[in-house]
């Protein structure tokens, strides 16, 4: 879509999915008063707010733009969100719905995206989660100011922002264990080892099998599960780690790759404690960070017992012991 009057100009209402145990609190920004539990922060240069309704969320961001310019740029902001996704270890997924136009005193239906007046408070049609475990919303604004990241984090982080969505520890599982997968880069083994899987090759194609031709030559190149681990190891040493502590978790990179085969081939069920192990390699390797966030005990599933114990919840981050 795009095209219309330029010189209107519009802010857009983008909605958002997270767990539903994960939520920000912050003031409104516009002093006592507030809508929809409004949150103010900053999307990289613009002023925005978090708001929630009948358990659904969405931003309000103030970007004073004709609706070309906004439909332009809705993308980057969309990947942008997926980057503070992965520095806040939560799930964050913006609608990808088509862009609409709201007109003044209309309700937006939140199962789509909408350019609004610049400047107006909109309001939404939505319909409550006894669980909750909330930020000041001022760590997005940080988290959205990180610098850009190169093309294989931005594929990392389209599949990051799934995965607190997946039904099952497993799926969990599985999609973070394809992240390191899908950043590990395959190196070709030394010169000694290349010789002989080309003599291999000779023979295997002498004697008419073409099978085990094909077979050598993908051995010329390390495992996945080698190359997950340099990975890994590197990752740690820039994050400050010792080389005891980055060879631990090189195993645990290995076992973790180990787990996934175990599942995808024998039905071997995972652990919450392999889960969090494998988040926890996963953020090192995305961030350069060991510690969790906040955040991370809603895509741990750590918060379950506790909320079964005590219900309904709700923890902030000033709460955090």
């Amino acid at each position: 879509m795009g095209g219309g009057d330029e010189s209107k100009l519009f802010d857009l209402l983008l909605p958002i999915e997270m767990p539903a145990e994960a939520g920000f609190t912050g003031r409104s920004g516009r002093g006592p008063r507030a809508f929809n539990g409004e949150a103010a922060f900053a999307f990289g240069d613009y002023d925005a707010s978090f708001h929630v309704c009948g358990g659904k969320r969405y931003f309000l961001i103030r970007l004073t733009k004709p609706r070309s310019a906004i439909e332009a740029e809705l993308p980057e902001l969309r990947r942008r969100l997926a980057r503070a996704s992965i520095m806040l270890d939560v799930s964050i997924r913006a609608n990808d719905g088509e862009l609409l136009e709201l007109v003044s005193g209309e309700r937006a239906d939140l199962d789509f995206s909408y350019v609004f007046p610049a400047g107006e408070m909109p309001h939404v049609m939505a319909g409550d989660e006894s669980v909750a475990f909330e930020m000041d919303v001022a760590v997005l604004s940080d988290a959205l100011a990180h610098a850009p990241w190169s093309r294989g984090i931005e594929r990392a982080a389209r599949i990051f922002v799934d995965v607190d969505f997946e039904a099952s520890d497993e799926s969990r599982y599985v999609l973070l264990s394809t992240i390191l997968e899908l950043l590990a880069e395959r190196r070709d083994r030394d010169g000694d080892a290349l010789e002989r899987i080309a003599r291999w090759t000779d023979e295997a194609a002498k004697a008419d099998r073409q099978d085990l031709a094909e077979a050598l030559k993908l051995m010329r190149a390390e495992s996945i599960g080698t190359a997950m681990g340099r990975l890994v190891v590197e990752s740690a040493q820039r994050a400050g780690c010792s080389d005891e502590e980055s060879e631990a978790l090189r195993k645990q990179a290995r076992d973790a790759y180990r787990g996934r085969s175990a599942l995808l081939h024998g039905g071997e069920p995972i652990t919450p404690d392999q889960l969090a192990r494998l988040r926890g390699i996963v953020r090192l390797v995305l961030t350069g960070d060991r510690s969790p966030t906040f955040f991370t005990q809603v895509g741990n599933r750590q918060w379950i017992e506790r909320a079964r114990r005590r219900a309904p919840l709700v923890v902030t981050s000033r709460e955090r012991r």
